[in-house]
């Protein structure tokens, strides 16, 4: 297996995540075994259909759910010949003709309920979207571009005008466009992170018009090294989404086997040159004939588009899809979304900022040969929830909305605006060691870092924003009451991992660190767990043996930060083992770790009223039994929480500071 192929976590669920493993242009489900695909089967079929589609023989539905079935079963013959090319393409020009095309008709578009087993209704449209697919799945080839020139030449998808949307064939077909790339792909640390097995993707500024065929022309030195040509960027397989938004595999990748090919999409699609890990060929000069130019903001060392050039050129460019590339981040916008962007340079800047901190913070070099972070829209999320990826494709637009030229969208307005799920997905895909059950909770780290040490925003803010809340009240001092206040801590229990996930107490202690001793600290901490990696010393994802992890942290802040981090639900495992590493370790009592346990302490609501007035106060409401965790826990003490209640509190932190501190204040 890959490196890379490890297990993931999705927002809400844990799961082995192997789709995000996968080459990004994913493969259809494996199906059973199916006879040979029958050429002649399914030219007949699909002249069939167009005499269905123009009215000349109209089929009824049975018989068009067994040409469906035909197309699904003979596809892999659609390219065979170019009888069965020829027919496809007439056929799907009859449909746009007849219906209007997919999507930009308007009409709706569903693949049915596959968790009841109630399939897509196999009407003409379904099968038209089928045809399409088969089209881009098996037609597309080197060979039959170049066998059938004139066939392809002028031939799209009149959806494509939808997504991803309409551009013009270039008025010069002679024209050619030169661009460097970087044709390295050297990754220097042990570390693994999600897609580094897959080849690193560098954008052109060239884009391919649906209909157009493109000339690409590479240097000697590249070919046959596995370096490949995709034409569009929007490379995720939605073949599982319920809604069908646009067609599920979108993107086609050609080999580079020659030094010159020819590419084409009925789509159209950005063009972009993909370099296998381990190649080290080095700055070099690519050209494209008969392409349409995108917006390109480049800000790498080899390659520097200035603020002017983009206001006067790159913006203008009529393709609907830009790139923005440094050597540290790499998007792709609608371009309807930048036309009125300003200062690139500025939110490129801000975004390696954000890369160097977080790196930074993971105890990883800058460096990775490809960018720290690929983000990319779509029109649609590519799973059911929030996923990291190369690319990660958690961002959607619709191109009927008019986005006035800058969206309000994190992505082009920075990263100073960002929500709480980019850099959290982001956090999963860095596989870094944490505490065992902290899978959803220490991957928000990263947007209090980015925020608080890049943009100023105040730590308590920060902390906040990294879930997406908004309530002032929310501090990591009344995070810790709420804490306290969970039956868990009461009985001295651990705090769980649905404790944790998605919520402020569970990456809470790792600020109370950076509130105590700075980000530095934690900048160390993770270093000096990628450092051992390197040096060949195992490092897991989770880490069951919290006393060693307590102990590299403890290291990292030079003192004993046991007390604290038992005070956040991780208790130690081993007393005595844990004791005599501190002591050879020569981690001394923290004066810090004692006044912050003290002041915990004092929060405890002392009676009923107070502990109401707190809970109001934090949930908006009273809470609800029919709550998530800690509301639950505290619906569950509305009304028996008690001065004796309060006393069993206090007495569980002081029982951590006899426990840390058995002389006192350090």
């Amino acid at each position: 297996m890959a490196r890379s192929c490890l297990t993931l976590f999705r927002c809400g669920v844990s799961l082995v995540l192997l789709m995000a493993c996968l080459p990004a242009l994913a493969a259809a489900p494996a199906a059973t075994p199916q006879p040979p695909a029958n050429a002649a089967e399914l030219l007949a079929t699909l002249q069939a259909l167009k005499a269905s589609v123009d009215g000349t023989q109209p089929m009824t539905p049975d018989q068009i759910k067994a040409a469906l079935e035909s197309i699904d079963r003979n596809a892999p013959a659609m390219g065979r010949n170019e009888n069965t090319i020829r027919a496809a393409f007439e056929l799907v020009t009859a449909y746009d003709k007849a219906f209007g095309p997919l999507w930009v008709s308007g009409r709706r578009f569903s693949r049915g309920d596959r968790h009841h087993h109630v399939e897509p209704a196999p009407d003409i449209h379904w099968t038209i979207f089928n045809v399409m697919q088969a089209i881009m799945d098996h037609v597309y080839t080197l060979g039959n571009i170049s066998r059938y020139h004139q066939l392809f030449a002028g031939y799209k998808f009149g959806s494509s005008a939808n997504f991803p949307g309409a551009v013009a064939p270039p008025a010069d077909p002679s024209a050619v466009y030169t661009v460097n790339i970087d044709a390295s792909y050297i990754n220097s640390f042990k570390h693994v992170v999600l897609g580094e097995d897959l080849p690193a993707r560098r954008p052109t500024g060239a884009y391919v018009a649906p209909g157009a065929i493109v000339t690409v022309t590479i240097p000697e030195n590249l070919v046959g090294t596995g370096c490949q040509v995709r034409v569009g960027a929007n490379s995720w397989d939605m073949s599982r989404k319920p809604q069908v938004l646009r067609l599920d595999r979108v993107s086609l990748v050609f080999p580079l086997n020659t030094n010159q090919i020819q590419v084409a999409s009925p789509l159209g699609g950005g063009i972009y040159i993909e370099v296998p890990r381990g190649l080290n060929e080095g700055i070099v000069e690519v050209s494209f004939q008969n392409a349409v130019r995108s917006p390109f903001f480049c800000s790498t060392p080899y390659h520097q588009t200035t603020n002017q050039q983009w206001l006067q050129t790159e913006r203008n460019f009529p393709a609907p899809w830009a790139d923005f590339q440094s050597s540290k981040f790499l998007m792709q916008v609608p371009t309807c979304w930048v036309t009125q962007l300003d200062d690139p340079q500025k939110l490129m800047a801000d975004w390696d900022k954000a890369m160097t901190t977080i790196t930074d913070l993971m105890g990883l070099p800058t460096g990775w040969g490809r960018e720290v972070e690929y983000l990319q829209v779509d029109l649609q999320l590519r799973g059911s929830a929030f996923f990291p990826g190369y690319p990660t494709c958690n961002d959607r637009y619709s191109p009927k909305t008019d986005y006035h030229g800058y969206a309000q969208n994190y992505l082009v307005r920075g990263p100073a605006t960002v929500p709480d799920y980019p850099f959290h997905e982001m956090g999963h895909g860095f596989m870094f060691s944490k505490y065992a059950g902290d899978r959803e909770a220490a991957v928000n780290l990263l947007t209090v870092a980015v925020l608080n040490r890049d943009f100023g925003v105040n730590l308590e803010e920060a902390f906040r924003r990294s879930r997406g809340i908004t309530n002032p009240f929310c501090t990591v001092d009344t995070t810790a009451i709420t804490w306290m206040m969970s039956l868990h801590f009461v009985q001295g229990q651990p705090m769980s991992a649905v404790e944790r996930q998605y919520q402020l107490k569970g990456h809470a202690k790792y600020v109370d660190v950076v509130r105590l001793f700075g980000w530095g600290v934690l900048d160390k901490f993770w270093k000096s767990i990628t450092d051992e990696q390197n040096r060949g010393i195992s490092w897991p994802i989770d880490v069951q043996d919290t006393d060693r992890l307590t102990l590299q942290l403890s290291k990292a802040a030079g003192a004993d930060l046991r007390p604290l981090i038992a005070f956040w639900g991780i208790p130690v495992q081993n007393q005595a083992a844990s004791d005599a590493a501190v002591q050879a370790a020569g981690l001394p009592e923290s004066a810090k770790v004692y006044d912050l346990l003290q002041k915990y302490k004092s929060l405890v609501p002392p009676d009923n009223a107070a502990f109401r007035a707190f809970a109001l106060k934090r949930w908006g409401h009273q809470p609800r039994p029919t709550g998530y965790t800690t509301e639950r826990s505290h619906a569950q003490r509305w009304d028996h929480y008690d001065a004796a209640e309060a006393a069993k509190v206090r007495q569980r932190v002081q029982d951590l500071l006899d426990r840390y501190f058995p002389h006192g204040r350090p």
